[in-house]
C-alpha cells in the first residue's frame, strides 16, 4: 500500500506542477480532490488496522493519541520551519513573499496572531476555506476564493495542510468508532454520506464543500475502517492472493493512473460525477487485496514512508525552482524537475529524521504495552 500512497503524493504534485503535457491536455495521473479523499479512505483503513490490533483496547488511546500527534506535528513542523525560512530569505532579498499576508495591514494584528497558531497547530486550518476579509477583518464566506489575493486561506504557509486538520479530526474520534462492530460503522457512514447528499439537494456541491469539508469527508474515512474489517474478516483469503484478487489490487493504480481518460466530459469539481464515485468506491472495495498482497513488503513499506513528506515538501520545491528559465514555460519539465527534487528530499528525510521519529514512536507503544 505504500506504492499506492506515493502515486497519490505524485498526483497532487502532477495536479500543483500542470502535468505531463501531451498534444491535445495535460496528464495529470488523477484529480488532485479524488487523490486527496483517496487518502481519507486509506486513513480510515490504517486506522481501523492499528486500532483493532495494535491499540487494541480503551487503556492505549492515550498512547495511540500520542504517537499519532508525533506522526503527524514532527514531520509537519519540520518542514514549516524550512517554508518560514525559505519564505523570510526571499522577503528579504525581493520584498514580496508568501509571508507578505501577515506583513501588510490586511487584518488585525490579533487575527494575524490566529492565523499564525493556525499553522503551527494545523487544526482549524480548513476552517480558513470557509472566511474571508471584510472591510479589514476576518468574516465567514460562502465564496472563500473569490478574493483573488486577499482571501485568508493564503495565511496559511503550507497550503496541503488543510487535508491534515481534517486527518487529526478523525484520529480523536476515531478510538471510538474503530473497534466497534462493522454495522454501526455502516450506520455512521451512512449518516455522513446522507448529509452530504441532502447538501448537494440544496445546490450546496462547491470548493470548500466537494472535498474539504469533515461532516461530508468523515464517509471516506469510514469506508476505510470498513475496508479494514473487511480484510479482518477474512484475511486467511486476502493474505494469499490468487487471481482475483491480484487482478482487483491491480486495478486501483489503473484506474487512478487513468483518470484524466475515465473522467472524459465529466467535471470533476462535483464529488457524485460517476468517475470519481467509481474510483473511491474501487479504491474502498481494493484495499483488502492490496494490503493483502503488500502487507509484508519491506520494500513497498520503505516506499510508502516518502509520501507524507513528498506531499508536505512539492509545493516549496515548485517555488525554489520556479525561477529557472527552462521550466517557466514547459509544464513537462517543471513536473519531472520537481517531481525528482522532492523525492530526493522526501527520502532524506525518511532516512534521517523519519527513522528517529518512528524508534521514538515504537518506543512509546512498547512502553504502553500495545501488541507490536
Amino acid at each position: 500500500m505504500g506504492g499506492l500512497r506515493v502515486l497519490l503524493a505524485m498526483a497532487v504534485l502532477f495536479g500543483h506542477t500542470g502535468g505531463i503535457v501531451g498534444p491535445n491536455a495535460p496528464y495529470l495521473i488523477t484529480g488532485g480532490p479524488l487523490a486527496v479523499q483517496a487518502f481519507f479512505i486509506i486513513s480510515g483503513f490504517y486506522m481501523g488496522l492499528v486500532l483493532n490490533e495494535r491499540y487494541d483496547r480503551p487503556a492505549l488511546n492515550l498512547a495511540f493519541y500520542k504517537n499519532r500527534a508525533i506522526r503527524i506535528f514532527a514531520i509537519y513542523w519540520f518542514f514549516l520551519a524550512l517554508y518560514l525560512t525559505v519564505f523570510a530569505v526571499a522577503h528579504l532579498s525581493s520584498g514580496s513573499s508568501p509571508l507578505t499576508p501577515f506583513l501588510a495591514d490586511t487584518v488585525s494584528m490579533p487575527e494575524k496572531i490566529i492565523m499564525a497558531l493556525l499553522n503551527v497547530m494545523i487544526i482549524g486550518q480548513d476552517l480558513t476555506l470557509h472566511l474571508e476579509v471584510f472591510q479589514g477583518h476576518l468574516a465567514w464566506s460562502s465564496d472563500p476564493f473569490k478574493q483573488a489575493g486577499t482571501e485568508v486561506f493564503r495565511f496559511m504557509l503550507i497550503p496541503m495542510a488543510w487535508s491534515l486538520a481534517l486527518e487529526i479530526y478523525f484520529y480523536a474520534i476515531a478510538p471510538f468508532i474503530a473497534r466497534r462492530p462493522a454495522g454501526q460503522i455502516a450506520a455512521l457512514f451512512g449518516l455522513s454520506l446522507a448529509a452530504r447528499i441532502i447538501a448537494a439537494w440544496f445546490g450546496v456541491v462547491a470548493d470548500p464543500f466537494s472535498y474539504r469539508f469533515f461532516p461530508f469527508e468523515l464517509a471516506l474515512f469510514l469506508a476505510g475502517v470498513l475496508a479494514y474489517k473487511g480484510w479482518a474478516a477474512s484475511r486467511e483469503i486476502w493474505d494469499r492472493p490468487g487471481t482475483g484478487q491480484r487482478i482487483l489490487a491491480l486495478s486501483v493504480p489503473v484506474v487512478l493512473l487513468t483518470y484524466p481518460w475515465i473522467l472524459g466530459g465529466w467535471s470533476d469539481n462535483h464529488f457524485f460525477s460517476p468517475p470519481r464515485i467509481f474510483a473511491l468506491a474501487l479504491l474502498a472495495v481494493g484495499l483488502p487485496a492490496i494490503h493483502g498482497w503488500t502487507r509484508n513488503s519491506r520494500f513497498d513499506r520503505s516506499i510508502g514512508e516518502l509520501s507524507y513528506p513528498l506531499y508536505l515538501v512539492h509545493l516549496l520545491v515548485m517555488g525554489l525552482l520556479s525561477g529557472v528559465v527552462l521550466l517557466k514555460h514547459d509544464a513537462t519539465m517543471r513536473t519531472i524537475a520537481v517531481a525528482f527534487v522532492s523525492l530526493v528530499v522526501a527520502w532524506a528525510v525518511a532516512h534521517t529524521i523519519d527513522q528517529r521519529i518512528e524508534a521514538w514512536r515504537r518506543k512509546i507503544a512498547a512502553k504502553a504495552g500495545a501488541v507490536s
